[in-house]
């Protein structure tokens, strides 16, 4: 078996993980380790209210974001 999406289509938006880590620390943590990353710390809103985040490639390409509400 190969997972594989049902639908896969170009231009979906970014999958977004929570997190409760300093994200000063965790962006130290990626730049470390060569993570690709789009952008350094941003402040957004998020469905909680002010945010930081942190955007990112995974090897596939897919944007991924790490947020914190801290």
């Amino acid at each position: 078996f190969l997972p594989a999406a049902a639908h896969p289509l170009p231009g979906s938006l970014d999958l977004c993980f929570e997190i409760e880590d300093d994200i000063e620390t965790v962006l130290s943590e990626l730049k470390s380790k060569n993570a690709s990353l789009v952008t350094d710390i941003v402040e957004r809103n998020g469905a909680k209210g002010k945010m930081r985040s942190i955007y990112l490639r995974d090897p596939d390409g897919n944007l991924i974001e790490l947020a914190s509400y801290k």
